[in-house]
């Protein structure tokens, strides 16, 4: 019995020998999986105290391709370097204990903020920050050592392994599976005599090489020329909070546009407030007075609200300030100085509310309430003998820069303020007021951005959007609060009323208020027609004429939602939504990561059936 026993034993050994022999390449692989995860996790959760590294990435066809090369040197507490270069421009960043320095070659701008402040720029952390902020990304952050070889195991079954040479060196390569980021990827890993990283991503119109190499960095190798720059001197807290937030926001904007990301649709309540989902979209439906909205409001929608002020405040603070030579923050604070005078307190209670309970500093969801509008959109209403049942159609085409991610964030908001109207408004996470809305009355509104830009003393756009909403009940209440409210800057406007059905555009600046009926000519606006009201500019006006004349008498809601499209719609095209006041129904549209709007679904929502739920 001993010698079969001893006998199958040795069978067992030798066919677990030959099973090692014949899929080592496969164990090794999954064992290196293992490593990288464990490596991975802790460094996204605890940094590092000190980091040098090199990467360089290039990417897109041999006619047009992108690059970017950086080197990072940091030591805890002493100091921190980043030279970066994206195409011909380059940026650097130099901090130690008593000054913090960022420069730009393409604006020849150079910001110093001096202080006792000492900033923690730990590249590991910052990137566990923006893999916590992606729904899909985040439970990297929290992998268990179970869940690190689960994940292993898989990588056995599924992924690819070979071993290659990289700058003369043996590396592990990784063959992730295409179907698991709609793309495939190559991972491929040196650990001597430096420790180094390649990523490869191919495709069938790019390539995505990004080659990352720990290596000694001399200090010496950041040198920071500032002879011929502009110099502008701001707080030193404010520099470094606007160099990592507008970092952590642009690269978690860079990596939802490569993997676009999805709320999970579960239902959260809080005060008087509901977080619901409809195919995916969120829905924030609140009710009770102005500041227990904006407390649900900043409750229910936290994360989104820091990507949103993070965006316009600091990824835009980049773009404004080397465009202009301007400090971007400090020009938002001027306007609102202006501004705030005319923003009636209720709305100074709402924002008070959401950053009370969102943890986002009250200035920071101020500025961000008054971000400047220079939106180049489009309008329309139709009704009676325009459309195919008689019923009013009200569309609005929002055009703005959609690399900000804005859309990513995108809300539809569904309040019932105390005293004041119910009303639904297309908007995003952390603004209170309303670029697209529709009342329980019936009365909807859409704005366009025109000039003026400076003109600040009146009340902020979206406010006056919101103050409709909350008061009008009918076209003329609505076209009365508008015409007698100090406004700002340049605006259009079509407002629409499904209970008569009638609507009316509005050209508007501090100065002048204009209103233009159905068939009414204007020098801007040469078509006119019965029944109907456009709001638009150039060739886009042009061609949303053409359509409306093309299909006059059969708009239905596909033929009404088609008026959106492009070239109507710009390629900056953010939100397109088409309001049905007389049913209370909407369809909206965001944008994509590369798509207009116009090219993505349209979500319907029943603003009666959501009312109900308050």
């Amino acid at each position: 019995m001993k010698t079969l026993f001893k006998k199958w034993y040795l069978i067992l050994v030798i066919i677990l020998i030959v099973l090692v022999i014949i899929f080592w390449s496969r164990l090794s692989g999954s064992l290196a999986v293992y490593r990288l995860l464990t490596q991975m996790t802790e460094a996204v959760n605890h940094g590092s105290p000190s980091l040098n590294f090199e990467m360089q990435a290039n990417w897109g066809n041999p006619e047009k391709a992108d690059s970017i090369r950086a080197k990072l040197l940091y030591q805890e507490n002493e100091h921190f370097r980043a030279d970066v270069q994206w195409n011909q421009k380059r940026y650097q960043v130099q901090t130690d204990k008593n000054e913090t320095q960022a420069s730009a070659s393409g604006s020849r701008l150079f910001i110093s903020g001096a202080g006792d402040e000492q900033p923690q720029f730990d590249l590991l952390l910052l990137i566990g920050e923006i893999l916590e902020n992606h729904p899909k990304l985040a439970p990297i952050r929290s992998l268990g050592w179970l869940e690190r070889i689960g994940l292993a195991a898989k990588a056995f079954l599924d992924f690819g392994f070979r071993q290659e040479k990289w700058q003369d060196h043996a590396c592990q390569v990784i063959e992730l599976p295409p179907e698991l980021l709609k793309t495939g990827l190559e991972i491929w890993h040196r650990s001597s005599p430096a420790y180094a990283f390649r990523l490869i991503v191919p495709d069938s119109n790019r390539v995505l090489e990004i080659n990352i190499v720990q290596q000694e960095i001399p200090v010496t190798a950041f040198p920071l020329d500032t002879t011929a720059y502009q110099k502008i001197e701001v707080k030193r807290q404010e520099l470094n909070t606007a160099i990592y937030r507008g970092a952590l926001r642009t690269a978690g904007i860079l990596l939802e546009d490569a993997i676009r990301p999805q709320p999970r649709p579960a239902e959260r309540k809080w005060g008087k407030g509901l977080l619901t989902f409809v195919d995916g979209n969120r829905v924030l439906i609140a009710k009770g007075t102005h500041r227990e909205l904006g407390e649900a409001h900043g409750a229910l929608l936290k994360n989104e609200i820091r990507k949103m002020v993070d965006a316009t405040l600091y990824t835009m603070c980049w773009v404004y300030t080397l465009d202009h030579n301007q400090w971007y923050i400090d020009k938002m604070r001027a306007a609102y100085q202006r501004l705030a005078p005319f923003i009636p307190p209720k709305y100074q209670e709402e924002m008070a509310g959401l950053a009370a309970t969102s943890g986002v500093p009250l200035e920071e969801v101020q500025l961000t309430n008054v971000f400047p509008a220079l939106f180049h959109c489009s309008g329309f209403a139709l009704f009676n003998r325009a459309s195919q049942d008689g019923l009013l159609y009200h569309g609005r085409v929002l055009d703005y820069i959609t690399e900000l991610g804005l859309q990513y964030n995108a809300v539809v908001h569904v309040f019932q303020p105390e005293g004041s109207h119910a009303f639904v408004n297309v908007g995003y996470a952390g603004f209170i007021g309303s670029v697209s809305g529709m009342n329980e009355h019936q009365v909807a509104f859409g704005e366009m951005g025109g000039g003026g830009q400076g003109d600040w003393d009146g009340m902020p756009m979206g406010f006056l959007m919101r103050e409709g909403l909350e008061l009008a009940q009918t076209l003329d209440e609505a076209l009365a609060i508008f015409g007698e409210t100090p406004r700002t800057c340049e605006y259009y406007y079509v407002i629409s009323d499904g209970k008569i059905p009638d609507a009316r555009g509005l050209a508007t600046t501090p100065q002048q208020f204009v209103v233009l009926a159905p068939n009414q000519f204007h020098p801007q606006l040469i078509h006119p027609m019965e029944d109907v009201v456009l709001m638009s500019a150039g060739k886009r006006y042009e061609e949303l004429a053409k359509r409306v004349r093309e299909n006059y008498g059969t708009f239905d809601t596909e033929k009404a939602i088609r008026l959106m499209d492009r070239p109507v719609a710009m390629k900056s095209n953010l939100h397109d939504v088409l309001f049905a006041p007389q049913s209370l129904e909407l369809w909206v549209a965001n944008a994509g990561a590369n798509t207009p709007a116009c090219n993505e679904p349209y979500t319907h929502y029943s603003f009666k059936e959501l009312l109900e739920r308050l």
